[in-house]
């Protein structure tokens, strides 16, 4: 048994997007990906579906940083764009992006709350170049001992190798971890399976109902549990 109230040395480790920040929809994201199309001077509505078709490509780090992804995309659709098309691109991306890793004043508070128990952060998330580029400068950086950006690993979860990369770096046993996400990619069931407990939350979206493990609506529950 591990207690996540009492135990000083277990760490959490958390996912991003639906678990620490809300997401925005498909429409809000597919708009963006048109006003980038627009700047790099290709069909605004056929970049946007091969930015959306390309996400695992992305998220693998496989086209390299933002700039080269749009370079490369455009070209994929026969443009041909300046250095300053793909950099009004890239500024319109960014803001977005920007935007979206701003966290709530609540989910800086239970971070806050469960470093103060002792217990050791890390990230463990699917996300392209821009969030990897954006992430100093956000609030959320500095609560995190330990990141492992799928971009930069080269691989995305459910892989084990990423939970194993953070919990490595961290210097603790995945028994050791508890593990809170919003069910995406299959990463509870993968998290489970490298012994860690793991908790679904569903503030920002119910992503995984058929997880039959704790569940939490608001994460300022997880001060209060005990874990085991």
């Amino acid at each position: 048994m591990l207690d996540f109230r009492n135990a000083r040395r277990g760490a959490v480790l958390f996912d991003l997007f639906q678990t620490l920040i809300p997401d925005r929809g498909q429409d809000a994201r597919d708009e963006v990906s048109r006003q980038m199309g627009r700047a790099l001077g290709v069909d605004a509505e056929a970049f946007a579906v091969l930015f959306r078709g390309t996400t695992r490509e992305r998220m693998r780090g496989d086209l390299g940083d933002l700039g080269e992804t749009l370079r490369t995309l455009a070209h994929r659709l026969g443009g041909a764009p300046t250095a300053a098309q793909v950099r009004f691109a890239e500024v319109t991306r960014m803001r977005f992006q920007r935007e979206l890793l701003w966290p709530s004043a609540a989910t800086l508070a239970v971070l806050d709350g469960l470093r103060e128990r002792g217990h050791r952060l890390g990230l463990v998330s699917n996300c392209s170049a821009e969030t990897v580029t954006l992430w100093p400068t956000q609030p959320l950086a500095p609560r995190f001992t330990v990141t492992g950006f799928s971009c930069e690993l080269g691989v995305v979860k459910p892989d084990p190798t990423i939970f194993l990369k953070v919990c490595g770096d961290l210097g603790v046993a995945p028994q050791d971890c508890l593990y809170v996400g919003d069910g995406d990619s299959g990463e509870l069931p993968a998290a489970a399976a490298l012994g860690m407990r793991v908790v679904r939350t569903t503030r920002f979206a119910d992503t995984d109902p058929t997880w039959t493990g704790p569940t939490v609506g608001d994460l300022a529950e997880l001060l209060g549990w005990r874990f085991e």
